[in-house]
């Protein structure tokens, strides 16, 4: 265990909501270390999300092609969703996989998870391997336009992150820990 883990946590001295958006809150607080110095910190309160690598008989992952706002651009990337307020992540999990690709699971695996900016936001992604599809789809977000999944090979995947055409943190990961997961089962 290092040192740094064994301090004790700052106390949150004040906090308060400065901004309610849709899909998250922007928090102000003062925070106290333990030595009594006082830091100000602004955080982006997010419910919590999940990705899924939904993976087809044969052994092709389902990406996405999504419009992100903050790029300016269209981003490839494994599907994706917020949770809503209480919902377990596995439900999110066989919800998005039918809004954003058209196919239900028969198999959700959860392969662990991740802070995605813990700088500044409190997002944690559950990754999920989908897999044992059948057409089942829901009605996508009312501001979501998705088309039809893109089947990549594993390889493809790697290499579309290597050349730069998926280039978003939690494809990244995804890749990861798939390839932790898979390696557990022998």
């Amino acid at each position: 265990m290092n040192e740094a883990s064994e301090l004790p946590l700052p106390e949150t001295v004040s906090s308060r909501v400065v901004l309610r958006a849709k899909l998250f809150d922007v928090e102000e607080a003062t925070i106290r270390f333990h030595d009594g110095h006082e830091a100000e910190r602004v955080t982006v309160r997010h419910p919590g999300a999940v990705a899924l690598v939904v993976v087809d008989d044969e052994d092709r992952w389902l990406l996405v092609r999504q419009y992100r706002h903050p790029t300016r651009g269209s981003l490839l990337e494994v599907p994706a969703g917020t949770r809503e307020d209480g919902e377990a992540p596995e439900v999110t999990a066989a919800r998005e996989v039918r809004e954003e690709t058209g196919y239900a699971a028969a198999s959700l695996v959860h392969l662990g998870g991740t802070w995605m900016a813990p700088g500044f936001c409190s997002e944690y992604i559950d990754f999920y391997l989908a897999r044992g599809l059948s057409l089942e789809p829901l009605p996508q977000d009312d501001d979501e336009y998705i088309g039809e999944p893109v089947r990549l090979s594993e390889g493809e995947v790697e290499a579309a992150i290597v050349s730069g055409e998926i280039s978003d943190a939690k494809s990244v990961v995804a890749l990861t820990l798939v390839r932790l997961y898979r390696g557990r089962e022998g």
